[in-house]
């Protein structure tokens, strides 16, 4: 009798709940867990929504592609680039960024002037594809904010300098945007894409507006030599080391 007692002691000791304390101990637990994977699960996302912007860029490369051939070799108009690819993509979607809030049908993306435009500050674009000089560093598709022309060109020869474009002047051409890790896509002549960081404080402040005057945030910019170089290159007629 007193073993099937102790059976009984024993199998109810084994059954019991968790104390309030152990419970606390437990949810303290998981609750510091979850703040430390945290961050790097936001990380992971937005990486996830660079890679896949960059997906949709490297299927606009593929249509701009398609698109010279059927067209004499003609690179398509930068200002109406998107009316242009839209029979050489599959969906509209490829347009479209996933951070972009609104219309998925939107236009997420904008086109260098270079590439089919118009001569702008002193640089000659190219008019047709076999004519595009070392493609690897000659940007053709690059993120941009909603409100930014079609045709990309944040850039202003001033006196005897590059300097940013400013917001206002013409309103929304300057279109340049961080939305992807403080930085942004771009895609190039040769089909490649690639994200960069935007490396100076100031090229960040201007994109979200907190810099009213461009000239400030244009003197040795890192990130306005960048886009000179992908943008005008040896095309400008300030760059005296030709092609």
């Amino acid at each position: 009798m007193r073993m099937i007692l102790d059976r009984r002691e024993t199998r109810d000791l084994h059954f019991g709940g968790f104390t309030l304390v152990e419970l606390l101990v437990v949810v303290s637990i998981i609750c510091l867990l979850v703040s430390l994977s945290l961050p790097a699960l936001t990380q992971a996302q937005r990486q996830a929504e660079q890679v896949h912007c960059l997906a949709n860029q490297h299927q606009l490369m593929l249509a701009w592609f398609l698109y010279a051939p059927d067209h004499d070799d003609k690179l398509c108009d930068p200002q109406s680039w998107v009316s242009a690819l839209e029979t050489y993509t599959q969906t509209k979607e490829v347009f479209a960024c996933k951070t972009q809030e609104g219309d998925m049908t939107c236009d997420s993306y904008g086109m260098s002037n270079t590439m089919g435009g118009e001569d702008r500050d002193g640089v000659k674009p190219f008019a047709r594809l076999h004519t595009v000089s070392h493609p690897s560093a000659r940007m053709v598709v690059v993120d941009k904010e909603r409100l930014g022309s079609d045709c990309f060109w944040p850039l202003l020869w001033d006196a005897n300098d590059w300097v940013w474009r400013p917001w206002s002047w013409p309103p929304g051409l300057q279109g340049m945007t961080n939305r992807h890790r403080n930085g942004c896509n771009l895609s190039f002549a040769d089909g490649h894409g690639e994200w960069i960081h935007w490396k100076d404080d100031r090229t960040r402040r201007l994109i979200s507006g907190l810099i009213a005057d461009a000239d400030e945030a244009s003197e040795d910019n890192p990130d306005l030599e960048y886009m000179v170089r992908v943008l005008a290159g040896s095309r400008s007629v300030h760059d005296k080391s030709g092609d």
